[in-house]
């Protein structure tokens, strides 16, 4: 019987980097800044995003047919016989569909596909999952099934300072009813179980709708003693580092906490005022 080699595909979206693992490979997003194109992180940043976000006509994409597959062949030139892919959701982008309809046929390799339901880090806690899981040796069945039963574990809660930035991308999905296109009122953002965006709340004012978001959290944490927690980032200014310090005061329990920025293509869609809290309850 053939060792099982195990290697996770990703998107940038997730908000994880291909650093943490050389069994971790990130296909980057695509950003087109007024027809030019660049790779979501790499040859284009968060702060340089942010500064021309509101100057420039801007979108993001998927991944191209041709980097998906000329990175499915550098998976299996170094030697990895199966490879488990999970993306953002594919309620709120493409990439999982399209990757899903490549491998159908593609040889060499034994695939197997983990939607998310989620963005951000809470879709990054499933592959901080599966590395954990192929590093305890666990067969490839046992982590997709492993991955399956997670998802409810992870989520995702996040604001912005207005929800422009959602509309012009075509992200806006069921937040819109909630806002009725009245700026001082702020949405707190979520997914739902089909992987889409949905406001779970709403506030007059962008701090009152930071300390809804950080009430949720604690609900979605609940009596769970074990939890790992990522404050995500995109402009941090001195109100920012504040909310920082109070989230980081809140859930001191955490077993892991960190600070992450988010990826340029979710800046793109949330702009410089989001701010979110992932979670991952532990098991």
């Amino acid at each position: 019987m053939i060792k099982e080699k195990i290697a996770i595909l990703t998107d940038s979206g997730t908000d994880v980097s291909s650093q943490i693992s050389e069994d971790l490979f990130v296909l980057p997003l695509l950003i087109q800044i007024d027809k030019k194109s660049y790779f979501d992180g790499v040859d284009i940043n968060l702060e340089q995003v942010l500064e021309l976000v509101d100057k420039h006509k801007i979108t993001t994409s998927l991944p191209s047919a041709n980097a998906i597959l000329k990175t499915l062949d550098e998976i299996k030139t170094q030697g990895y016989t199966h490879v488990i892919v999970t993306t953002i959701s594919s309620g709120l982008s493409g990439t999982y569909n399209f990757i899903r309809m490549l491998v159908e046929d593609y040889k060499g390799l034994k695939i197997a596909l983990v939607d998310t339901k989620n963005i951000s880090k809470a879709s990054g806690y499933t592959i901080h999952l599966a590395l954990d899981l192929i590093k305890k040796g666990k067969s490839f069945g046992e982590i997709v099934q492993s991955l399956n039963d997670s998802l409810a574990n992870h989520k995702v809660f996040f604001t912005v300072g207005t929800v422009e930035y959602l509309r012009r991308g075509g992200r806006i999905g069921l937040v819109a009813g909630t806002v009725a296109n009245i700026l001082s009122i702020k949405p707190i953002i979520t997914c739902n179980d089909a992987g889409v965006y949905y406001a779970v709340g709403k506030t007059r004012g962008y701090q009152k709708a930071i300390n809804k978001m950080i009430q949720l959290a604690i609900d979605f944490i609940g009596e769970h003693q074990a939890y790992d927690l990522t404050i995500l980032v995109a402009k941090v200014d001195e109100k920012t580092k504040e909310n920082i310090a109070q989230i980081k005061d809140i859930f001191k329990k955490a077993v892991n906490f960190e600070i992450t920025s988010v990826s340029p293509t979710l800046a793109i869609h949330t702009g410089p005022q989001a701010l979110g809290i992932a979670i991952r309850k532990r098991n």
